[in-house]
């Protein structure tokens, strides 16, 4: 059974496809158009999909949505609209608008499914709860079976953070809090307080606060959102306008009266606004904290389970199992939305499959690795190389000649295998470097990524080095580089270029299951200077989505400051040694 899971609401749209439950294929949309955060329809791939699993679309029984619009109409009905139709196939839309209404009262549907009859054959069409795509994304991947789950972000339907236990192929949601009360209106907020883009460049937020004092504007913070009694939390909204679509700006001029005026976007950055940053991640992580020791009372499970927009925040997912009484931890490779379109799929595989075969649970598998994408053939590269007439050096061992070129100060961009799904290069679609090297940092910031010199870099390590390099818990492994932990205190001025100005590091643990040809570069350059850690970075510069096609590699590589650009076994050099 093929199911096709579809994410198709807000930024990012992406596809994923399973097959009898097993993710086979995925990726975004702005992969294929190159346009970061791509809202179109996921039309390219989709189809990319579908030719990777070799099937049409007639071979798919069953489409997952990973937001379900019948939570909207029955709560917000709009007759009048319902009845001014622009073209026939709004009746889909029309018809339940008209219907729902009447159950307004009642719970909110977990998942909505339209069967269309196109004679002779079904499709079914299940539009997924949003936040149950989210727990479906981690549960159902994760080694456990069973585990407390949590999902937070911006809002899905109506929904901002949800507290669930599962079990099998059950899924139960314990509690929720709902729109316009939202953490990840709160980051969004601030982040564009701080001078940058809400909803989207919170990655920038998360890499400032290290520089400023976390206790600096607490008091502040502690008047706009507190803990709340009941386990859960509480916003005064007064301060707040991301919840009213039809006014611009997130904020109003009461936040400003509370913490000064707003940073432009072309203002250098002063100790206040590191100061705001530092204070909202402590404020975050102490709300986040607290609703997980309620969710950890409520369903006495040592397991958990993180999904949802505000889990990208790796700051925080390094100190759950430290400030939490859980035990173990599964993040996704994808928490955002864009990992709905897996989510969705998996909730309809575990709803739908269980219902067929009598009740038995339905097959599930842990993920392990992202290289859900497209790869490309060496004759693929070769030819793509020839079309532009660049001349390159085929080598037998692309690990070695990376580490050659690393250790002689000089970037390089890897490009191996499958492309990663989600918005982390995990050594396939990565950009290199020596993380000895003090001045690494600022030289890849300034003349690769034309990002802010403050955000910090990734370092890889081999997963049987990461407890000697890093203070991480025992047995934890951090595959998708979903977490941050301390560099232990020896070892920081031997990686300067990935060690925070806080000490920490945003690291990834590679294995040699997992990614053999990335795990052998690293232990090559182990080898060769003593350090099982590398500089990784995603494959891209600012404003533009991760490389997918030798193409895209080789357009980044000649328009920004990299030195190498090594694609399956062809090496391309241009410049000098540093």
């Amino acid at each position: 059974m093929y199911i096709l899971g579809i994410h198709n609401s807000g930024w990012t749209t992406a596809a994923a496809l399973l097959k009898d439950g097993r993710l086979v294929a995925g990726g975004a949309e702005e992969r294929w158009t190159r346009e970061k955060y791509s809202r179109a329809f996921p039309h390219r791939a989709i189809a990319w999909c579908l030719e990777n699993a070799g099937i049409r679309f007639e071979d798919v029984e069953h489409v997952a949505v990973g937001w379900n619009p019948a939570i909207n109409v029955a709560s917000r009905y709009r007759g009048g609209f319902s009845d001014r139709l622009r073209y026939a196939g709004e009746w889909l839309y029309s018809v339940p608008n008209h219907l729902l209404a009447r159950l307004c009262e009642a719970p909110d549907p977990q998942a909505t499914e339209q069967v269309f009859d196109l004679g002779g054959r079904t499709l079914s069409v299940h539009h997924v709860n949003h936040h149950l795509s989210h727990t479906a994304t981690a549960f159902f991947h994760s080694p456990f079976e069973r585990a407390a789950v949590f999902t937070t972000d911006f809002y899905g339907e109506r929904t901002t953070t949800a507290w669930w236990k599962a079990e099998g192929d059950r899924v139960e949601n314990l509690r929720r809090v709902d729109f316009p009360l939202s953490l990840g209106g709160l980051y969004c907020a601030f982040t564009e307080y701080l001078g940058f883009k809400p909803d989207g460049d919170e990655w920038k937020v998360m890499g400032l606060a290290p520089y400023g004092d976390p206790t600096a504007f607490e008091r502040q913070f502690s008047r706009i959102v507190r803990p709340a009694e009941d386990g859960g939390y509480e916003m005064d909204l007064s301060f707040f306008n991301y919840y009213n679509f039809d006014v611009e700006g997130f904020y109003t001029p009461r936040l400003v009266e509370l913490f000064g005026p707003a940073r432009r976007s072309d203002e250098e950055i002063s100790q206040r606004f590191k100061d705001v940053a530092a204070s909202l991640q402590r404020t975050l992580e102490q709300i986040l904290i607290h609703c997980l020791r309620d969710l950890h009372a409520k369903t006495r499970c040592d397991d958990l389970c993180l999904s949802g927009g505000v889990i990208m925040n790796s700051v925080f997912n390094g100190i759950v199992l430290r400030d939490t009484p859980f035990r173990r931890a599964y993040i996704p490779f994808s928490p955002d939305d864009t990992g709905n379109a897996i989510g969705a799929a998996l909730a309809v595989h575990h709803g739908v499959l269980p219902r067929r075969t009598g009740g038995q649970p339905a097959p599930r598998e842990e993920m392990r690795h992202a290289y859900w994408g497209p790869a490309y053939s060496e004759s693929e590269i070769e030819r793509t190389l020839a079309r532009y007439k660049l001349a390159a050096t085929r080598v037998e061992r692309p690990e070695v000649a990376a580490v050659e070129r690393l250790t002689d100060g000089k970037i390089v961009g890897w490009f191996q295998g499958r492309m990663e799904f989600g918005q982390r290069a995990l050594g396939n679609r990565s950009i290199l470097a020596d993380p000895r090297r003090e001045d690494m940092k600022d030289a890849i910031n300034a003349a690769v990524k034309y990002r802010e010199g403050f955000r910090p870099f990734a370092p890889s390590v081999l997963e049987e080095e990461k407890d000697e390099w890093f203070a991480i818990e025992p047995g934890t492994s951090v595959p998708f580089m979903e977490r941050v932990y301390p560099v232990r205190p020896e070892k920081q001025t031997l990686i300067p270029a990935v060690t925070h100005v806080d000490g920490s590091g945003r690291l990834q643990t590679v294995s040699r299951e997992t990614n053999p040809l990335y795990h052998a570069l690293i232990k090559e350059f182990a080898r060769r200077t003593g350090v099982p850690v590398v500089l990784n970075t995603s494959f891209n510069v600012q404003g533009e989505p991760i490389v997918m096609s030798p193409s895209d590699a080789l357009r980044t590589f000649f328009t920004c400051g990299l030195d190498s650009l090594i694609m399956g076994p062809f090496v391309v050099d241009k410049g000098a040694a540093r």
